[in-house]
C-alpha cells in the first residue's frame, strides 16, 4: 500500500471553476455543501485583484454526480457566501459587503435560484467555510467580530433557534465579545515585527491575529478552535481555544494549543457515527526562514512571511480535537511555493470525504487563487487508527 504521507491521497482533482483572468480576478473563500439528495454545491466569491476596478460577485456551482462534473448557475451580488443545510432547507450566509452584517438567503430548488437577502444581525461579523454545530434546539457558529480599526480581533458566538424561521432576526442572537489573548513572550521571537519587515512582501498589521473559528461539540462541551498568526507566521501550528456555555450564552477564551497547520485556515469535520474528528490544514517547511529564502521570496512577490506557505494540504484525525494524528497528504505542489491548495472545506459523502480547495496554479501568488478544485478521498475512515480502543470508558 502506498504511503499516504508521500503519495497524495487525492492528487487527481477536478477543476470546478476558474477565474476569467488570473491577473484580474481571484477566488476569495469558496465553500462546499452537500444537499440531502447528494448534490454538491459550491459558493465561490470572486474578487478583483488590486488595481482592477471590477465588481466582486458570488458564483454558484452544482454537481449531481459526486463532483466529477460541475454546472455553473446563478451569479449573485455578494462578496461572501457560506451555504449549509439545516432541517432540510438550503440556506446561505452572505454579505453584500465583507465584514458588514449577517445576512441569510435560501433556496427551494437546490441552489438554482435564491431568495432575497435578509439581514438578521447588524454587526461587523465575518466568517467563511468553517465548522458549524447543529444541536436539536439551536445552530451555533462562532464568528470574527471586528473592533474599531482591527478586523477579526473579537470573537462571538452566533446562535439560531431552530424552532423559528432563519429569516427572522428574532431567531438569531449573538454572545458577548471576546478580546484576543496576550501572546506569551515565549511563543514568539519577534522575527517579523509589523514596523520592521524589510525582507517580506506585505503581511498583517499586527503581530498576533486570530480568525476563522470552527465550532464543534466535544464531550457535551461546545468548543471553538481558531487560526492564529503569530509574528507573521514565524511561530506556526498554534490554535486558539474558546468555550461556549449554551445555558448562560457566554463565550470565553480558554487556552492556546499546539495544532498542525493552525497558522493557516483549517477546516473541521465531526464524523459523529465514528466519534472522530477530521481536520484539513496546510503544513509548512521553513516558517522562521532558517534556510535563507527570505530575500528571494520578497523579490518574487511571495505574500507574507515564509510560514505563509500553502502548497502542502494534509488530513489529520482526532478523538478530542486537541491531539491530532496524521492521516496523509491530500495534495501538494512540489515545484513552487507560489502555488497552493488552501482554504479547504469538506463534506462526508458515504464512505468518502470530498474536499474543496481554493487553489493557486497560474496566478503567481500563493494567496490569490485562480481555481476551485475538488478532491475525493476514498474510504477516508480506513486511514485512521482506532483511537477509542483501550481507553477508559465510563
Amino acid at each position: 500500500m502506498p504511503d499516504p504521507n508521500i503519495k497524495p491521497l487525492a492528487a487527481d482533482f477536478v477543476v470546478a471553476a476558474r477565474v476569467p483572468d488570473p491577473q484580474r480576478w481571484f477566488f476569495h473563500d469558496p465553500n462546499l455543501a452537500r444537499l440531502d439528495d447528494g448534490t454538491l454545491l459550491i459558493a465561490a466569491p470572486q474578487w478583483n485583484r488590486p488595481g482592477n476596478a471590477v465588481n466582486r460577485c458570488l458564483r454558484i456551482l452544482r454537481s449531481d454526480d459526486g463532483g466529477r462534473n460541475w454546472e455553473e448557475g446563478a451569479t449573485l451580488p455578494f462578496e461572501e457566501g457560506t451555504p449549509f443545510v439545516l432541517d432540510g432547507q438550503l440556506l446561505m450566509f452572505v454579505q453584500q459587503k465583507s465584514h458588514q452584517n449577517f445576512q441569510i438567503i435560501g433556496s427551494d430548488d437546490g441552489g438554482r435560484s435564491w431568495s432575497r437577502a435578509h439581514t438578521v444581525i447588524e454587526k461587523p461579523v465575518w466568517n467563511i467555510s468553517t465548522a458549524m454545530l447543529a444541536q436539536p434546539e439551536a445552530l451555533f457558529w462562532a464568528m470574527d467580530h471586528d473592533l474599531p480599526g482591527a478586523a477579526h480581533k473579537g470573537k462571538v458566538m452566533v446562535r439560531l433557534e431552530r424552532d423559528k424561521s432563519p429569516f427572522d432576526p428574532a431567531a438569531w442572537s449573538i454572545s458577548n465579545l471576546v478580546q484576543p489573548p496576550a501572546v506569551p513572550a515565549v511563543l514568539t521571537r519577534e522575527l517579523f515585527p509589523p514596523d520592521n519587515r524589510p525582507q517580506l512582501s506585505g503581511g498583517w498589521k499586527n503581530s498576533f491575529v486570530w480568525l476563522e473559528p470552527n465550532t464543534v461539540e466535544i464531550g457535551n462541551r461546545i468548543r471553538v478552535f481558531t487560526r492564529c498568526i503569530i509574528d507573521e507566521y514565524a511561530t506556526a501550528h498554534i490554535a486558539g481555544v474558546l468555550d461556549y456555555d449554551p445555558r448562560t450564552r457566554h463565550l470565553s477564551f480558554t487556552q492556546l494549543a499546539s495544532w498542525p497547520g493552525a497558522q493557516g485556515k483549517f477546516f473541521l469535520v465531526h464524523d459523529q457515527p465514528q466519534g472522530m474528528y477530521w481536520m484539513l490544514s496546510n503544513l509548512v517547511t521553513n516558517s522562521q526562514d532558517l534556510l535563507g529564502w527570505g530575500e528571494r521570496m520578497r523579490e518574487s512577490g511571495y505574500h507574507g512571511g515564509p510560514g505563509n506557505e500553502r502548497r502542502w494540504l494534509f488530513l489529520h484525525y482526532s478523538i478530542d480535537c486537541l491531539n491530532w494524528f496524521p492521516a496523509g497528504c491530500v495534495a501538494y505542489w512540489p515545484e513552487h511555493i507560489h502555488r497552493s491548495f488552501m482554504y479547504p472545506s469538506a463534506v462526508v459523502d458515504g464512505d468518502d470525504l470530498v474536499v474543496l480547495s481554493r487553489t493557486s496554479c497560474d496566478s503567481g501568488d500563493q494567496h490569490d487563487a485562480d481555481l476551485c478544485t475538488v478532491h475525493r478521498i476514498h474510504a477516508f475512515r480506513s486511514l485512521a487508527l482506532n483511537l477509542h480502543q483501550g481507553g477508559l470508558h465510563c
